[in-house]
Order: structure tokens, then C-alpha cells, then sequence
């Protein structure tokens, strides 16, 4: 594992903006040929994967972050996927015999739909989620046991796919998450995601399934409250549960949290 994140460390030093390219080779160097490429042609999008898969027993799901969304506070990025995968980096950590990683729209494959839109407005809304759901009704005709980790703004796909009434989904975790963006845009007093999908509804039908959220103290770019306050709009649920971790920031400081945690499966 040190090797791997070593081999991260240092090709984040050596560039500042990674080309597309090169954001690509550095996934598949990561795997390590302990993960096979695969993409998942759903109506809208094509959808980039890396999976472990040794039999048909219970899946684990990880679903990136946003990615590079923004050059600057103004200026959308032409290409969102990830300098920094940190949703791989997390599976490569999980030693469960069946991990799939799930990227988001448009990171590390090119699609007909993908315009800036999908990655700054439209992260979530409903021909985005509709295409993590044909990926989760697919997945469930095999994997009975299906448990999900979303990253930052993965956090939120997780939260909805918690939300479809398939039986085969378990439990939610999330990480660092942006658990309700309609939510976190009132906290952060900025424009609401016009074009995505209410997620105070989606709430309402999650709220039954095991789910635990982790947040950094250290984080800057989801601020705490966003968990606190969800906790508190759902006070006596067991099935709800938050926890702070002391060391991390947004994407820092869950390595080693991660690798004590990622077995941690919730309860109700």
C-alpha cells in the first residue's frame, strides 16, 4: 500500500494539471493489475469502472468524487476526471473479494452527453443518478449483498442509490460526503444545483437503510454541518449514524483511517 500511494505522492509532485492522458495512465498504474478494466454503457453515459471480482458473494461499490469540476471559482474545467482518484485509492485499501469502482460521468471516458453542465450543475440530476441506477439493477440480477462508499460528491449517487427500494442494497457509507447538495448550498449561503434532483425528497426514502457518514474535522470543502445537521433532521433513527474523524480533511488523513475502518459495516 505504501508503494502505491508513494507512486501517487510523486506523480502529483511532478505536474501540476495532469493532462486527461495522463490522469488516465495514472489510474491503471494504480491498480496494479489487481483490478480489471471495465465501463458500463448505461441510456446516457458511459460509465468508467475498475473491478475485483472473485465470486458472486457481496459486492462493495466506490463511487468517486467530483473531480476536477472547476479550474477556478468561475472557470468549469474542460475534462472532471480526477488528478487524485481518491474513491480508487479507498477500494484498493478494502480487501473484500468483490470491489467495484464506479468514476462519474464523463471522468475517464468520453460520452455523447458530456458537456460542462453534467460536472457543475448537473452532477445530480436525473439522467445522471438514472445512470448509476442501471448499473445497480443490473449488478443486483448477480449480488444479492450490495454495499455502497461515495466520496465527496460520490457521497450524494450513494445517498440516492440507498433510496431506490433495491433489495439487494444494504447499507451506505460515505466519505468527506456532500450527502444533500441542496443542503450544503444553503449552509454555504451560494446557488443551489438548479438542474438536479431535490435532495431533501431523497432523504425521506433512505432514511430506513444502515448508513454511516464520516467527516473530517479538518474539512474545508464540506463543512460539518452538513452531516451534523442531517443527523439532527433524523434524531432516534438508529439506522442513522455520523462520526467525526479527528486527523482528516477532505482528502487527507483517511489512509490510515480507512484501513482500520473499511470492514465496518453499519446496522440499524
Amino acid at each position: 500500500m505504501n508503494k502505491i500511494l508513494l507512486l501517487l505522492l510523486i506523480f502529483l509532485a511532478s505536474c501540476s494539471q495532469p493532462s486527461p492522458n495522463q490522469r488516465n495512465n495514472l489510474i491503471e498504474e494504480l491498480s496494479l493489475n489487481k483490478f480489471s478494466k471495465n465501463s458500463y454503457s448505461t441510456k446516457f453515459f458511459n460509465i468508467y469502472s475498475l473491478e475485483k471480482i472473485k465470486n458472486d458473494n457481496k459486492l462493495t461499490i466506490y463511487i468517486e468524487g467530483d473531480g476536477v469540476s472547476w479550474v477556478d471559482r468561475f472557470t468549469p474545467s474542460s475534462n472532471p476526471t480526477p488528478t487524485d482518484p481518491f474513491a480508487f485509492k479507498m477500494a484498493l485499501i478494502d480487501e473484500g473479494q468483490n470491489i467495484i469502482y464506479l468514476a462519474r460521468p464523463c471522468q475517464y471516458e468520453w460520452s455523447n452527453n458530456c458537456n460542462k453542465d453534467i460536472w457543475t450543475v448537473s452532477q445530480y440530476s436525473s439522467i445522471v443518478l438514472n445512470s448509476y441506477k442501471e448499473i445497480i439493477n443490473y449488478l443486483s440480477k448477480t449480488y444479492k449483498e450490495i454495499h455502497l462508499v461515495g466520496y465527496s460528491g460520490g457521497a450524494g449517487i450513494a445517498m440516492y442509490l440507498g433510496s431506490i427500494e433495491n433489495k439487494s442494497v444494504k447499507t451506505v457509507r460515505t466519505i468527506a460526503g456532500n450527502i444533500n447538495h441542496n443542503e450544503l448550498s444553503k449552509i454555504l449561503n451560494i446557488s443551489r444545483l438548479k438542474k438536479s434532483v431535490n435532495f431533501y425528497s431523497i432523504e425521506k426514502k433512505v432514511k430506513e437503510i444502515p448508513q454511516i457518514h464520516y467527516y473530517g474535522l479538518n474539512d474545508n470543502t464540506v463543512p460539518n454541518e452538513l452531516q451534523i445537521s442531517y443527523a439532527e433532521r433524523n434524531l432516534g433513527n438508529s439506522c442513522i449514524k455520523i462520526e467525526s474523524v479527528k486527523k482528516a480533511g477532505h482528502n487527507d488523513g483517511w489512509v490510515d483511517f480507512w484501513i482500520d475502518n473499511n470492514n465496518k459495516i453499519p446496522s440499524c
